[in-house]
């Protein structure tokens, strides 16, 4: 049975931001990064596919927006609030309901190290704990939809390693699909598909594995070498081919070629490179 479909793009542009038409569709279960340099759009197009900015093109959602969850760029938090009322009231104006003593609760919260801070008011957090307070609120409502606007690169370790566990266990389950952007390579790496944008242009979307194949690899070669005492030579023994050699200890010589995988920044580069000069 095919996943089913979250949201499908058609023809969507957002000026004067976003100036190409952007189209592709989104399934439950699937990471969509949309990855871009500062300026290239991603905050526009995120919120055009939200309603929030005007648009044209068409936008077709097969799941409500209760359902969505949305972490801003900027935290839309009550500085009076507390950690705790701010998570409740979020969920409640969504239609979702959360015990305060509840376990998910405790669990949101403990998921992006909040729970210290839980009767902490907001407007005495610090910049980092509104970031995780922000996602905090969007992950509590995120029924089907979690969309996220340029927050994951700003986590310190502990919590970005938490909070994809849960995007990716509750993706696995095809019972979420993300949709985030981002200025970092490394997060733009952990998509199933990647849109890449530039001064408001479409450049290219597909997965990461084939995008990288736009950019020549590079390739470092090592050698095995003799070398004088005390150190010794490296030895390389391939047992399958070489048992009788690999028995004997014999050395054997050998070039191992290693290939680095580029980023999507170094792809954006070449594709930006290679439309300049065609």
């Amino acid at each position: 049975m095919a996943t089913s479909i979250v949201l499908e793009v058609h023809g969507l542009t957002a000026p004067p931001r976003v100036r190409s038409e952007v189209s592709f569709t989104l399934r439950a279960g699937e990471r969509l990064c949309i990855y871009g340099r500062n300026g290239a759009g991603k905050t526009a197009l995120l919120r055009a596919l939200l309603g929030l900015h005007p648009h044209r093109g068409q936008v077709v959602w097969q799941t409500s927006h209760s359902s969505t969850g949305y972490a801003a760029q900027r935290p839309r938090l009550l500085p009076r609030a507390s950690v705790l009322q701010q998570l409740l009231w979020c969920a409640q104006l969504q239609g979702v309901f959360l015990s305060p003593h509840g376990s998910r609760v405790y669990e949101l919260l403990e998921l992006f190290g909040l729970s210290a801070r839980r009767q902490q008011k907001v407007g005495r957090l610090s910049p980092g704990e509104q970031v995780k307070l922000e996602l905090c609120c969007a992950v509590a409502v995120a029924a089907r939809l979690l969309v996220v606007d340029g927050l994951l690169e700003t986590l310190d370790e502990r919590t970005r390693e938490r909070f994809w566990e849960e995007v990716d266990a509750r993706c696995a389950r095809r019972e979420l699909a993300l949709l985030y952007a981002t200025v970092s390579a490394r997060e733009a790496e952990l998509a199933d598909r990647v849109l890449l944008l530039h001064e408001g242009r479409l450049v290219a979307l597909d997965t990461p594995e084939r995008l990288r194949r736009c950019v020549e690899l590079e390739v470092l070669s090592l050698r095995s070498a003799h070398v004088t005492p005390p150190l010794q030579p490296v030895r390389v023994f391939r047992p399958a081919e070489r048992e009788d050699a690999a028995k004997q200890g014999e050395l054997l010589s050998e070039e191992i070629l290693l290939q680095r995988a580029p980023t999507m920044e170094e792809v954006l580069q070449a594709l930006l490179q290679r439309g300049h000069d065609g």
